[in-house]
């Protein structure tokens, strides 16, 4: 199994149109071969939120980049610009699983 793990930090004001996003969303990603599960983790502390995609291969997650449904799945990040930038940062991270 492979896990992605995307590291966001939303600034305070923004968060609750952030949560509202990810509940709402399309779930394009869940008709992609491979795709297992998606889970959103909202911070107790600080302002990290983290989008973990879990895989059944690393083929898998690279084949839903860049395809049909990561268009869709991403149409709404244009709604997190202020003053032409983006409000968000983003940090990916991938792994296997050793263990469960």
């Amino acid at each position: 199994m492979f896990v992605m793990i995307n590291r966001m930090t939303v600034p305070e004001k923004w968060r609750g149109h952030f949560e509202e996003v990810f509940k709402t969303r399309k779930k394009a990603v869940d008709r992609r071969p491979g795709f297992i599960k998606a889970e959103i983790l909202k911070p107790v502390e600080g302002e990290a939120y983290l989008v973990v995609t879990h895989w059944e291969k690393k083929e898998d997650f690279h084949a839903w980049v860049g395809s049909p449904e990561y268009r869709e799945g991403h149409q709404r990040v244009k709604d997190f610009m202020e003053n032409g930038r983006s409000v968000l940062t983003s940090k990916v991270e991938i792994f296997e699983v050793l263990a469960t």
